[in-house]
């Protein structure tokens, strides 16, 4: 039976591998974004040329596709060093760090397909939730009521099914979704709560943003 481990413990470890590591994680990810930086720039550049003296959004919608995709496979990339890295203490050589092995092109299949069951498991959710809201007529109440039923549902799902990610990683194919689910079974309560630490984490990050967009926009008047 597998033990229930901390959440506090494994938030702690999560934060801790990144912060000991942030040098060799810059290492791995910046030849990357070297890349997909003046490619974003180029391609919504093409497709504002193709959109010249017309009101379709088709080209920017392609290109955003495009950068999507490519993007993801610079993640699962990214994400199969960091994984040998933490686990194997591998550390790619040269062209390496534009790994584009099986291993890759597994991990960023199973990224596609989390992403779809998420997606899939959250509008059985959604839906049923905004007909009850619609015949309420209590529309803002419900997309926060919603929002925050959702987003640990969908925390969790994706901390559950991931398990199976570093696996790939280290070239296992013995181990899948459902073993993914099973192992983790013990460990909803800690990884919800890991979840709810991810979320607050991110809206924190953003509203940081906003009010040092907010402050910055409100200052630079005064600067002239």
């Amino acid at each position: 039976m597998t033990r229930q481990l901390p959440a506090g413990t494994c938030i702690r470890h999560a934060v801790n591998s990144v912060r000991n590591n942030i040098a060799y994680a810059f290492r791995i990810s910046w030849p990357w974004y070297a890349v997909l930086i003046p490619l974003s720039f180029a391609m919504f550049g093409f497709a504002g040329l193709f959109s010249l003296g017309t009101s379709s959004m088709t080209p920017f919608f392609l290109a955003f596709l495009v950068l999507a995709l490519i993007s993801l496979v610079a993640f699962a990339s990214i994400a199969v060093n960091w994984h040998r890295y933490i686990l194997l203490d591998e550390m790619p050589k040269g062209r390496e760090v534009f790994r584009l092995d099986d291993k890759t092109w597994r991990y960023f299949g199973n990224l596609l397909l989390i992403l779809l069951i998420l997606v899939g498991a959250c509008l059985l959710v959604m839906l049923p939730l905004s007909i009850l809201a619609a015949s309420t007529n209590a529309a803002e109440f419900s997309v926060v009521l919603i929002a925050l039923i959702i987003l640990p549902i969908a925390g969790v799902l994706s901390l559950r099914l991931s398990v199976k990610l570093p696996a790939i990683a280290l070239g296992r194919r013995d181990f899948l979704l459902k073993d993914a689910w099973s192992v983790t079974q013990a460990n909803i309560l800690p990884l919800f709560f890991i979840a709810l630490f991810q979320i607050v984490f991110f809206f924190g990050f953003v509203l940081f943003m906003l009010l040092l967009q907010y402050t910055i926009g409100t200052a630079s008047p005064a600067l002239w």
